[in-house]
């Protein structure tokens, strides 16, 4: 197996893990943008542009989400 084939294979296996795993969605928002991120920076070398390209759009979605989740606990702190 390729080295590419095993940095997908490792997302694919974390995000399953996580969706099966996940008490919230918003706990598997944000263990899915820890595995992007993973996967971004341990495959850096071996993914092609075109993925690398996708997959940082993903990490900016959930980058996105997890500020929303962030912000929405700080407001229910100071509520």
């Amino acid at each position: 197996m390729a080295m590419r084939e095993n940095v997908v294979l490792f997302l694919a296996l974390w995000l399953v893990a996580a969706a099966l795993l996940s008490p919230s969605t918003e706990i598997f928002l944000t263990v899915a943008l820890i595995g992007v991120l993973i996967t971004l920076e341990v495959g850096e070398f071996y993914l092609p542009r075109d993925v690398k390209d996708s997959l940082k759009f993903s990490a900016y979605l959930l980058l996105l989400a997890f500020a929303f989740i962030v912000a929405r606990k700080v407001y229910e702190v100071i509520k």
